[in-house]
């Protein structure tokens, strides 16, 4: 968390960082930051350095840019009324832990109330097999800038710190040695549940780790729901390099009407099994059951029941997280759509801690109906597919062989 004054200085705030066995180291933090007029910008945080793209004046997307070191995210404008008290009331939450070297994922609803953890999840590590047990914990009072830290127990007992974001948003970060993670939770709304709390069209993005790599898969798709039944679905995914578009036009769900825990088969070219669970009817975090990877993401309800190359008009912000067959890659920018399918990309990328910043570079869309879209970027890559949650935000992938990127992309406000 850092607390920018306008005039483009850092002023305060707190962070902590996670790497290999060490544990996590906790510091101030102070800086300075310069934004330009569309919106990308820099922020040095104690040395730290971001390069980031404004969404709005309450959201950005941000890489590292120093030497030999990558990594790719979000920052939310934190609401400080929310900041003295512990979370509190029913959350969903989505969690991708690497423990011992070995990899697991988890989404789940938790409650919390004085404090107080009760909840239940479902939890996969690389080579099991899909668990569900219950949740119990603290969360003690924050100390400054709404973190505090927080004990959640279900096959283990894991130690996290955690940064109030708002009453209906807080972020977790592993503290235990040894143990690297990350957890987001949002507020649920809509219960009791049920088979109308998950109905329309979806779009997803989802990202995790197979046997072969850390990172080795990463997915956008897009499905439609109603009373029960899957239709339309098609997903677009990367996995140890090799690509693969796959449809998936039958399937099934169920809803629990307490937890919005949301059991689903997908019928493709093999049985798929999916864990929702719901933060509303519009949002929802999920898990893949598959013993051979840990991968989970977040869907949205799409905001249109028919797209098309209009769709995709304006100038956005976009992260994109990953790496190519050579090296480490993350990627921030701006990206300019004309309504007519032609695109222009801004970019700054980091390729295994080395900044480049190559200029514009244009290329071409092509939006379906469903809202997939193809697009083609000179110079880095011919097989981008982003799939719209509405004319203002899009899950991506980039489609080429030996590659495992991915990210989002908002319409700057």
């Amino acid at each position: 968390m850092f607390v920018a004054d306008g005039n483009g200085n850092i002023t305060g705030g707190a962070d902590d960082f996670s790497e290999g066995s060490a544990g996590v180291s906790s510091s101030l933090v102070s800086g300075v930051y310069a934004i330009n007029n569309d919106g990308t910008g820099q922020i040095i945080l104690n040395g730290l350095t971001l390069d980031i793209t404004l969404v709005s004046s309450s959201k950005l997307y941000l890489i590292e840019d120093d030497f030999s070191l990558d990594a790719g995210g979000t920052a939310d404008k934190q609401d400080t009324s929310a900041t003295a008290a512990p979370p509190s009331g029913t959350f969903a939450f989505r969690m991708h832990v690497e423990n011992a070297s070995v990899p697991s994922a988890s989404v789940g609803a938790l409650t919390i109330t004085t404090g107080s953890v009760i909840g239940k999840e479902d939890l996969l590590a690389l080579g099991g097999t899909l668990s569900s047990p219950t949740l119990s914990g603290a969360f003690n009072a924050p100390v400054s800038f709404g973190r505090g830290t927080a004990t959640l127990n279900d096959v283990s007992s894991l130690q996290f710190f955690y940064y109030v974001v708002g009453s209906g948003k807080f972020l977790l970060l592993s503290k235990d040695a040894g143990v690297i993670g990350t957890a987001q939770a949002e507020a649920q709304s809509g219960t009791p549940f049920a088979t109308t709390s998950l109905s329309g069209s979806y779009a997803f993005g989802s990202k995790g780790d197979t046997a072969i790599s850390l990172g080795g898969v990463n997915s956008a798709g897009r499905f439609s729901a109603s009373n029960g039944t899957i239709s339309a679905g098609v997903l677009d995914s990367v996995k140890d390099g090799a690509t693969s578009n796959i449809s998936f036009n039958a399937g099934t769900y169920t809803v629990d009407s307490t937890t919005g825990r949301v059991d689903v088969t997908l019928n493709a070219s093999s049985s798929i099994h999916e864990i929702f669970y719901l933060v509303s009817s519009s949002r929802a975090f999920f898990l893949i059951d598959d013993s051979s990877k840990v991968e989970d993401g977040t869907l949205d309800l799409q905001q249109s029941s028919s797209f098309s190359n209009a769709s995709l008009n304006g100038q956005f912000a976009f992260v994109m997280d990953g790496f190519d067959a050579t090296t480490l890659k993350d990627r921030v920018g701006t990206l300019q759509a004309d309504g007519n399918g032609r695109l222009t990309l801004n970019e700054v990328a980091n390729a295994g801690g080395a900044i480049s910043v190559p200029g514009p570079l244009s290329g071409t869309y092509s939006v379906s109906t469903n809202g997939r879209t193809t697009a083609s970027i000179s110079s880095l890559s011919s097989n981008l597919i982003f799939y719209l949650v509405s004319s203002n935000d899009a899950y991506i992938v980039q489609a080429d062989s030996g590659t495992e990127i991915s990210g989002i992309i908002s319409k700057q406000q």
